[in-house]
């Protein structure tokens, strides 16, 4: 098993905090596994067998636990015989009543440190969050990020150049299992439309017990199919309308909102650097697996621009930045990351020359009076360089190499 250190790290730093960790993320993006590695640090520790405590809700071995008090005192009874602080992991709790009552008295009545998996934000809810108080801490679990691809592929077989397994990785994406063993192309595509699917029927149609899956199948596609481009609810109504299929405005926001909690997409918000305020219109949407997009609309070279944005999306986001696409009065930045004081641009550019002072990519960032690091992402290694304090990198070693803290 791959050593996710990112998110095991930041479980051991808060190892001995007295709260609920809350993984969240896509199905099958690798939250188990990071329980998994933390569980083999504790047991590598001297942890004692029984002071680690596993209860999965989705199969029927735990369905007799269905609200708070019962979870309370399953494990309750299981701590009568342990001595010494215990480490309490529930996957899927979101099956049982209130379950965070259950873990709030478990947290103040025992020595115990719990963690909890969930792949929709029935565990983040708002409810959820405001019986913990600040009981709580939330840890997004995302697939493989590239650094973490070439790690797994080291682990698992023979890796080739970077450039190669770069190509590898925009075409099949970030899912572990698809990497443990030699995956087809069919077979990788396969699989991610299992993994959306699943999560579409178990986290959105099912929770929600919507009828209508038909619309909310054709705002997914819509949304996939303009990945990177700004969002408009208007313009998808009208196309649908224009089918015979109408859906109105509030409905497709509604269904937006209920893809973005079972993690399946994810909105980027405008920001205008003007006034230093985000903006609540025209926001773009982005995929939790920038692979997704090929397995359900088929391959076409024409995608990878948007594949590609939708990957550094992802890496910014995993880096815990807040991310934005910026608005400077008539210029477009593609992301404007910001985490605490610190703000980092970056703009995208399949092959762009360095010596070029006026491509669009450049003149955007240059008309950014501000000291923040900016970027230019490229394709080709040729094009890498430093021109008035915008550095020019290309993709990979942006991804893979410490240009972000």
């Amino acid at each position: 098993m791959i050593n996710r250190s990112h998110y095991l790290n930041q479980m051991l730093e808060g190892l001995k905090t007295p709260s609920v960790k809350i993984l969240t993320g896509i199905r099958r993006g690798g939250k188990s596994g990071v329980l998994q590695l933390l569980r083999d640090v504790l047991t590598a520790r001297g942890v004692q067998k029984q002071n680690i405590i596993t209860l999965g809700f989705e199969g029927l071995e735990n369905s007799a636990i269905s609200d708070s008090s019962a979870l309370y005192d399953a494990v309750s009874q299981r701590l009568a015989s342990v001595q010494g602080r215990v480490y309490l992991f529930l996957d899927e709790p979101g099956r049982v009543r209130i379950w965070e009552r259950a873990a709030l008295h478990l947290l103040h009545d025992f020595d115990i440190d719990i963690y909890v998996a969930g792949s929709n934000n029935s565990v983040t809810s708002p409810s959820v969050l405001a019986i913990l108080d600040e009981c709580s801490s939330i840890y997004n679990i995302g697939p493989l990020s590239f650094s973490e691809y070439i790690e797994f592929r080291e682990t698992y077989t023979q890796p080739e150049d970077t450039q190669r397994e770069f190509a590898r990785f925009i075409m099949l994406g970030g899912f572990p299992a698809l990497h443990l063993r030699a995956s087809t192309q069919d077979e990788a595509y396969a699989y991610l439309r299992d993994v959306v699917g699943s999560a579409i029927w178990n986290d959105v149609v099912g929770s929600h017990q919507l009828r209508k899956a038909e619309q909310l199948t054709r705002i997914m596609r819509f949304v996939i199919e303009n990945v990177g481009q700004t969002f408009s609810a208007k313009h998808l109504s009208d196309s649908l309308k224009g089918e015979n299929k109408e859906i109105n405005i509030e409905t497709v926001y509604t269904y937006l909102e209920r893809l973005e909690n079972a993690y399946i997409v994810s909105r980027c918000k405008r920001y205008d650097l003007s006034i230093e305020e985000p903006l609540k219109t025209q926001e773009k949407f982005y995929l939790s697996d920038h692979a997704l997009r090929f397995a359900i609309l088929g391959f076409t070279p024409e995608a990878i621009g948007s594949s590609l944005e939708n990957l550094v999306y992802l890496e910014l986001i995993r880096r815990d930045y807040d991310v934005y696409m910026g608005k400077h009065g008539r210029r477009t930045i593609d992301f404007v990351a910001m985490r605490g004081d610190e703000r980092v641009y970056v703009q995208l550019g399949r092959e762009i020359i360095a010596t070029q002072q006026d491509n669009a990519a450049f003149a955007a960032l240059s008309s950014l009076r501000d000291n923040y690091p900016k970027y230019i992402l490229c394709m080709d290694k040729g094009s890498a360089g430093n021109r008035n304090g915008i550095q020019t990198v290309t993709v990979t070693d942006f991804l893979t190499e410490n240009y972000l803290a």
